[in-house]
């Protein structure tokens, strides 16, 4: 599917302006400049009842004036407009469905499954596309033949404000860390092949799949061409998943204690980091705890895990959790908000 106009679109509402609302990309000429066609492009977005935010996603994905585009979405049974949304566009969508699924991963498998482009990217239904982000894309593929994959910049903005900047680590255990991704995920694009060959996303992991994807392209000698070009703007609110940190840390370790030995970790390496992640849980299960069930039930787990893991009372910043947790009213302890 060539990419509509602007004029094309339904109009946007009236007080949207810029882009994607009353802007649009450069409308590409049917080939590239030496006369080759564009690769055809897939994006998949998974959604679960963020009709707030997805009319922008879809006209960012749309408005890119690109030659050759698949788009497939691919909702959970949403229940708010999400439904009305996607009716308003679905002349422009290659396929659609609302119907539950097995969460985020399974959501994105299942819409590359359907997919025929040569590349691919998924775009999560609360985040959006720069304008003319698939031209530079295709070049950057195009220009780089050999390259199986492509990590650009990032702009976060909403509760956050700030550019996220992709790099990609010599060492493939660093990736093992939690929070260890080095590239923001919605300026990520892959090329179909190498999706397939690795088995897509992990549908038993909920939180960090594109992480664990990443992982596996290290270790598969996959290494990404990073460019500084902005390429898409993640949306940072209070509903956004990786605000969980809890499910993060836990979803960790069995990453680490699947991948640690192909990273090139040795077994008390593993051992090390996976006993520094179990103790990055317990420590948040416990202002979990005190924001559950009050104070004196948050100092009496506190204890309880002083007393079974001795190395959890080492740590300097859990020294700050017990005074915080003797002296600090509530509204002045930060981790309590994040949770």
């Amino acid at each position: 599917m060539r990419c509509p106009t602007l004029k094309e679109l339904p109009p946007s509402p009236s007080n949207k302006i810029g882009w994607p609302w009353t802007e649009e990309s450069t409308q590409l000429p049917d080939k590239m400049p030496d006369g080759r066609p564009w690769p055809k492009i897939s994006i998949v977005t998974p959604s679960l009842n963020q009709g707030e935010f997805i009319e922008e996603t879809i006209r960012s994905v749309l408005l890119q004036g690109y030659p050759d585009l698949e788009y497939i979405i691919i909702d959970g049974g949403s229940t708010d407009n999400t439904l009305d949304i996607i009716h308003k566009y679905e002349k422009w969508i290659t396929y659609w469905v609302s119907e539950p699924d097995r969460g985020q991963a399974n959501a994105i498998n299942k819409g590359f499954s359907m997919a025929n482009g040569e590349i691919f990217a998924y775009i999560n239904s609360d985040d959006l596309y720069e304008s003319n982000a698939l031209k530079h894309v295709a070049e950057f593929f195009s220009d780089n033949p050999d390259v199986t994959c492509i990590a650009g910049g990032c702009r976060i903005f909403g509760k956050e404000n700030r550019v996220f900047r992709a790099t990609w680590p010599d060492d493939p255990s660093e990736l093992l860390a939690p929070f260890g991704s080095p590239a923001p995920q919605p300026s990520f694009f892959f090329s179909s092949e190498v999706y397939k060959k690795l088995g897509g996303f992990n549908e038993e992991l909920h939180y960090i799949f594109d992480r664990e994807f990443y992982i596996k392209l290290a270790i598969s000698g996959h290494r990404p061409l990073i460019t500084d070009r902005i390429l898409s703007r993640y949306r940072y609110h209070e509903k956004v998943k990786t605000g969980h940190t809890m499910k993060i840390y836990e979803e960790s370790v069995p990453v680490l204690k699947q991948y640690g030995s192909a990273c090139g970790m040795d077994k008390k390496s593993i051992r090390k980091m996976v006993l520094s992640i179990k103790n990055d849980i317990a420590y948040l299960e416990i202002f979990s705890c005190w924001k559950r069930r009050g104070r004196i039930q948050a100092i009496k787990l506190f204890i309880l895990r002083a007393l079974s893991h001795p190395s959890f009372i080492i740590d300097r910043k859990v020294l700050g959790q017990a005074r915080r947790l003797l002296f600090f009213p509530e509204s002045a302890v930060e981790e309590l908000k994040n949770l």
